[in-house]
């Protein structure tokens, strides 16, 4: 856990005793009162500490295990989750058939949403604006809108990743990277990259096909990341770059990773995160390097 404003260490903690396991998701839980540190593990796993950033005085308040059971064939569940302030639920899937839905209050399963596919979900987003809704990118590069206020709770589905039929042959569908809706109160606008490194637009509830498009990164797209309330975009990839997009389309910057003083080439970006109410922008990469971004008038951290 970092001060990123001084760059200092505050506390470091063992999660698990797994290192194989990892960690695929950090999500802070009432980020503005007191919040708790829900870490979610790549096999499903979650584990909800408080007083995180006290050194050795963190406590676990909750440990649970997310998903149950993968598909045949695969090594691992390969989890993904987020988190909905909003109405309190953590969905959770990955190489399972269903998108299991958690109420963290009562600390017990809620529902279980049938992911309506035979592949797996490769990335998921809840609505902040919206509660009890979510969108899920899938590895065959659909993208499926789910409500769960409504009966059937699947509101549409779209391929917005498949190439266009005079290229169908020789380009490969790859999967969804990242997801995510737009800022604003539009409930059905959301963003979708895939691996490929295209960047789909879609305002999925009046149309299944993207009214923009991004060719941001040739086959190497690795993170996507949205700001809450500001109209921008940023997007990874493995080849230590970063672009920065308006949600007309328009490239707004784009960072390359350098080598640093001691000679080290900076790995390949693995996530991007926006501050949720700053235009602060920060990157993880492949070799545990994290660097902070701001605008031109700040200096990179």
């Amino acid at each position: 856990i970092w001060n990123y404003e001084e760059a200092t260490l505050l506390n470091c903690f063992d999660n698990h005793s797994f290192p194989d396991k990892g960690i695929s998701k950090l999500c802070l839980l009432n980020e503005l009162d007191d919040s708790l540190l829900l870490v979610a593990s790549r096999d499903g796993n979650i584990r909800i500490w408080k007083d995180y950033s006290l050194k050795g005085k963190q406590k676990l308040v909750t440990a649970f295990s997310s998903i149950q059971g993968h598909r045949p064939g695969v090594r691992g569940p390969n989890a993904v989750v987020d988190w909905q302030q909003l109405s309190g639920y953590l969905y959770a899937s990955g190489e399972i058939s269903s998108i299991m839905l958690w109420d963290l209050d009562k600390e017990q399963l809620v529902n279980s949403i049938p992911s309506s596919s035979e592949t797996s979900i490769s990335s998921l987003s809840a609505s902040q604006v919206h509660g009890g809704q979510l969108v899920a990118g899938y590895v065959d590069g659909t993208v499926r809108l789910f409500d769960i206020r409504t009966p059937e709770m699947l509101v549409c589905t779209t391929d917005p990743h498949r190439p266009k039929v005079e290229r169908a042959l020789a380009q490969k569908v790859e999967r969804v990277v990242g997801i995510g809706f737009q800022p604003g109160l539009d409930p059905g606008k959301i963003v979708s990259a895939s691996l490929a490194g295209d960047i789909q637009f879609l305002d999925i509830r009046n149309s299944t096909d993207p009214y923009l498009t991004i060719d941001a990164h040739r086959g190497s797209l690795t993170a996507l990341a949205i700001h809450r309330h500001a109209p921008v975009i940023a997007s990874g990839s493995a080849k230590q770059l970063i672009k920065v997009f308006s949600l007309e389309g328009s490239q707004l910057g784009t960072i390359r990773y350098y080598p640093t003083f001691m000679g080290q080439k900076i790995g390949s970006v693995s996530c991007l995160t926006f501050h949720p109410y700053q235009f602060l922008l920060a990157a993880g990469a492949a070799d545990a390097c994290v660097s902070i971004y701001a605008d031109d008038s700040s200096q990179a951290k």
